[in-house]
C-alpha cells in the first residue's frame, strides 16, 4: 500500500507528504543520507506509543506494536561488515564504528529508525531503542505543511500483519484529513545563552515586549527573564488570561512568581530521573518521554511541588487553567566540553525536550530538511551535521557500538 511515497495535496497552502521507510533506509545503505537524519539500523521488534491517542495509532495497543508476523525485507537479514580487531565494523555518521552482528529480521517492527532531531518541530508518535532516543513514526511540521516519516515496516514483509495493515490505513486517513494549526511567533526573555540555544534549534525568537504581547505569540522565559518581566506582571496576567502561552525554562520559585499571575511553589532537590505516563495529542507536553528528563549529571534543581500540575518529581509542571508550562531543565546549562559524555547525552535529550515544548505551544521553527529534499547529496556532503542536531557525533555517541567486552 505504501511501497512508494504517497502525496496528499490538501490545497495550495496545506501540502502533506508521507515518506515511507524504504527511501530513507536504502539511502543509508548506499552511504547517502538525503534528509540529514542520524539513523540506527538495528531491527526494532518492540516500539512504544509516545502519543497514545494520536489518530495515527487509532485501534492499536502497545501489545500490537511488537514482534510483527514474518520477516521484514527492507534490510538484508545479515549485515555486511568488515572485520577489524575481531569485531565487525560499520559506518555511522561518517565514523567507522564497531558493531554487533545482526542475524535475521524476523518480527521486526522497524528496521531502521531515526534519532529524534533536536531542532525544529518533530513530533515522535512512536519511539523505541536506546533511551527512547529513536522514532519509527514522526511528524515534521513547518509553515503550513507536514511531512510524515514512516519508518515502521508496514510493507516489505514476508507475511502480512494486521497491526501493520491497520497502521498503514491510519496513516493514509490521517494525511488525507490533515489541516495545519495556526503558528505562533516566539518571543524570549532571559539570559543570552537561552536565546542562542533557541536560535540554534531552528526558532527565531524576538525580544519580549510585555506591552505588545498577543495570543499569536509564545513567550519563552529563561533564567534572568522573570526579574526583567516583574514590572510587567499586569501585562503578563492579561496575556495569560487571553490564552497566551508561556514556557518557563529553568526558573526558581522566586523568579517564576515575580511575573506570573499564579503562585507556584518549588523545592530544591536532586534530580536524576522521573516517570510519568505518555501525554495525549492535545497536551502541551505531547511527545515528551521520561527519557527526555533523565539527568546523567545529577544536580539539585528547583522542582515544582505545588500551585501547578506536577509531573514526575516536579521536573515538569503545568499551570491549572492556563497555558503555562514549567521545564526545570535548561539544555544550555549542560556543558559537555572535555569529553563529558554523560553530560553530552543529557544535553542531547534535554534539547529535544525544549524544542518539543516550544513546538507544542505553536512556536514556529525551521530546519534545512526541505532544502535537503529539494537537491541531491553532493560528494562528501555530511547533512547529519547540518541543522537537525545540536551536537557533533562521535564514536561514543553511537549507542549500538560494540567494543568486545
Amino acid at each position: 500500500m505504501l511501497e512508494e511515497d504517497c502525496l496528499a495535496d490538501l490545497g495550495d497552502a496545506t501540502p502533506a507528504i508521507i515518506v515511507r521507510s524504504i527511501q530513507l533506509t536504502l539511502g543509508v545503505m548506499k552511504g547517502r543520507n538525503e534528509f540529514g537524519f542520524r539513523v540506527a539500523e538495528r531491527g526494532m521488534r518492540w516500539v512504544f506509543r509516545r502519543v497514545p491517542d494520536h489518530p495515527l495509532l487509532a485501534g492499536l495497543t502497545d501489545e500490537q506494536l511488537r514482534n510483527w508476523r514474518g520477516e521484514a525485507t527492507v534490510l538484508p537479514p545479515r549485515g555486511k561488515y568488515e572485520m577489524t580487531y575481531h569485531s565487525p565494523m560499520a559506518e555511522w555518521c561518517g565514523i567507522t564504528v564497531t558493531r554487533l552482528w545482526r542475524c535475521g529480521n524476523r518480527g521486526n517492527v522497524a528496521s531502521a529508525v531515526i534519532e529524534k532531531p533536536a531542532c525544529g518541530d518533530f513530533l515522535p508518535v512512536l519511539d523505541c531503542g536506546y533511551a527512547l532516543q529513536f522514532t519509527p513514526l514522526m511528524e515534521y511540521r513547518e509553515g503550513t505543511g507536514m511531512v510524515l516519516f514512516c519508518q515502521t515496516d508496514v510493507t516489505g514483509r514476508t507475511e502480512a500483519d494486521p497491526a501493520a495493515d491497520a497502521l498503514a490505513r491510519n496513516i493514509l486517513r490521517y494525511v488525507a484529513a490533515w489541516k495545519p494549526a495556526p503558528g505562533r511567533t516566539v518571543v524570549y526573555a532571559g539570559d543570552a545563552a537561552g536565546l542562542a540555544h533557541l536560535e540554534s534549534a531552528g526558532f527565531s525568537p524576538a525580544p519580549c515586549r510585555a506591552g505588545d504581547l498577543s495570543t499569536n505569540q509564545v513567550l519563552v522565559v529563561g533564567p534572568g527573564g522573570g526579574q526583567r518581566l516583574a514590572g510587567d506582571a499586569a501585562a503578563i496576567a492579561e496575556f495569560v488570561k487571553a490564552g497566551g502561552r508561556i514556557l518557563a525554562v529553568g526558573l526558581d520559585q522566586q523568579e517564576a512568581n515575580a511575573f506570573l499571575p499564579l503562585k507556584v511553589t518549588m523545592q530544591k532537590a536532586e534530580h536524576i530521573a522521573a516517570y510519568f505516563e505518555p501525554f495525549g495529542a492535545d497536551s502541551l507536553l505531547a511527545g515528551v518521554s521520561p527519557a527526555d528528563v533523565h539527568n546523567r549529571d545529577p544536580r539539585e534543581l528547583p522542582l515544582v511541588s505545588g500551585g501547578a500540575m506536577v509531573f514526575g518529581d516536579g521536573v515538569l509542571g503545568k499551570a491549572m487553567g492556563s497555558d503555562v508550562v514549567f521545564c526545570q531543565l535548561a539544555p544550555w546549562h549542560f556543558d559537555y566540553s572535555g569529553e563529558k559524555m554523560n553530560i553530552k547525552r543529557t544535553f542531547r535529550r534535554v534539547s529535544c525536550l525544549t524544542s518539543r515544548l516550544v513546538a507544542n505551544m505553536g512556536g514556529a521553527g525551521q530546519t534545512p530538511l526541505l532544502a535537503h529534499v529539494s537537491r541531491p547529496v553532493g560528494e562528501g556532503e555530511t547533512r547529519w551535521l547540518d541543522g537537525l542536531y545540536l551536537d557533533v557525533p562521535e564514536e561514543w555517541d553511537d549507542p549500538y557500538r560494540f567494543f568486545c567486552w
